[in-house]
């Protein structure tokens, strides 16, 4: 499929939300979005859709690179009068009523508002989720591209930890390498928890030393292409106690449970609740989290949720992580995490590096 059909393909999902709720238009102001829909890729811009044509309003910036990126896109570009030359683009293109994304700032909604008059604006932002949650070979191709860059950034890394250096350190040598592989950049704030800090689950790098024995959670990804990966290890320092290396085979084997159990037309949920049985036979789900994963793309965290109780069915194309955890208050964590593409027949597991890595 060539770039014009992707985009016409997408189109077409927006064109089928405009039919069923009777509008005339649809604005787009995420980044997202307006690279899903369009290909800019830019900082600034809002993107305007109307059954017989697509319109970019942005700044001089990047007036260039917005008719390089799109194809069949009018750039219109702005000066300071950003909101009254959008305004007037909708009712150029004839738009009555319109949806919009509900993330627009209230400073910018409401002065845009009241130069449309009485164009009509219903707002959506599930929908538009939901429909960037399948994805198309070329974004396939793309996460792929980013968990390769990660997983040979991490490969490379392995070999220079050792008991002693601190949390930062372990952080800033896996930023370097991951670069040196291709990664445009992190695609969130890298997580390293050692020892008792690896039961805060979002446990940002601090000059903590790493000791003998220590578990260490370390969850990151990178973006490539603009597509994000998302991968953790549980790193194994020195002699790990029974009772720690118990814990870490415990939620190896949740992960297992629910890898086994994706295959299309199955719930989010059974996924979830194929992890936890493990958690709950062990009498230990009051030290989990409430979710198993979610869908990676163009957003590290997109649709499908894997949480209890999601009834979302599972169809080829959808990419998301599974990453059970138990986190132990003053303790330790422990979390493994895979990313997996849902197939016509089962599921893949994209992410290849081994989930017990001991160190020194």
């Amino acid at each position: 499929m060539d770039r014009k059909e992707t985009y016409q393909k997408r189109l077409a999902g927006v064109y089928s939300y405009m039919d069923a709720h009777q509008l005339d238009g649809a604005m787009f102001t995420s980044y997202e979005n307006r690279r899903y829909y369009c290909g800019f890729t830019g900082s600034n811009g809002c993107l305007i859709i109307t059954r017989d044509k697509v319109c970019l309003v942005t700044d001089k910036r990047y007036t260039t690179q917005a008719q390089q990126q799109t194809i069949g896109v009018e750039v219109i570009e702005h000066a300071a009068n950003r909101l009254s030359l959008v305004a007037d683009t909708i009712k150029k293109c004839g738009i009555k009523k319109m949806v919009m994304e509900s993330c627009m700032t209230v400073d910018e909604y409401f002065p845009l508002k009241e130069k449309m008059g009485d164009i009509d604006v219903v707002f959506e932002q599930e929908y538009f989720l939901e429909q960037r949650m399948v994805k198309d070979a070329e974004e396939i191709a793309c996460t792929k591209a980013a968990i390769a860059a990660a997983e040979a950034g991490f490969d490379k890394l392995l070999p220079r930890l050792k008991t002693g250096m601190t949390e930062k350190d372990l952080a800033d040598e896996l930023h370097y390498l991951v670069s040196k592989e291709g990664a445009e950049a992190m695609s969130f704030g890298t997580i390293v928890g050692s020892g008792a800090r690896g039961a805060l689950a979002h446990a940002f790098p601090t000059s903590k030393k790493i000791e003998d024995g220590d578990m260490v959670v370390v969850d990151f990804g990178v973006l490539k292409d603009g597509y994000c990966s998302d991968m953790t290890r549980t790193l194994l320092f020195g002699n790990v106690s029974e009772e720690h290396m118990r814990i870490f085979n415990l939620v190896q084997e949740s992960q297992d449970k629910a890898i086994a159990a994706i295959r299309p037309g199955v719930m989010a949920k059974d996924v979830e609740d194929a992890h936890r049985a493990v958690f709950l036979r062990e009498n230990l789900d009051d030290y989990a989290l409430r979710g198993l994963g979610h869908g990676i793309g163009l957003q590290i965290h997109e649709c499908p949720r894997i949480v209890i109780g999601n009834e979302t069915v599972l169809k080829p194309g959808m990419i998301f992580t599974v990453e059970p955890g138990l986190y132990f208050p003053n303790d330790c964590g422990v979390r493994t995490e895979d990313d997996v593409l849902v197939t016509e027949n089962g599921v893949e597991n994209l992410s290849h590096t081994p989930h017990e890595i001991h160190i020194g």
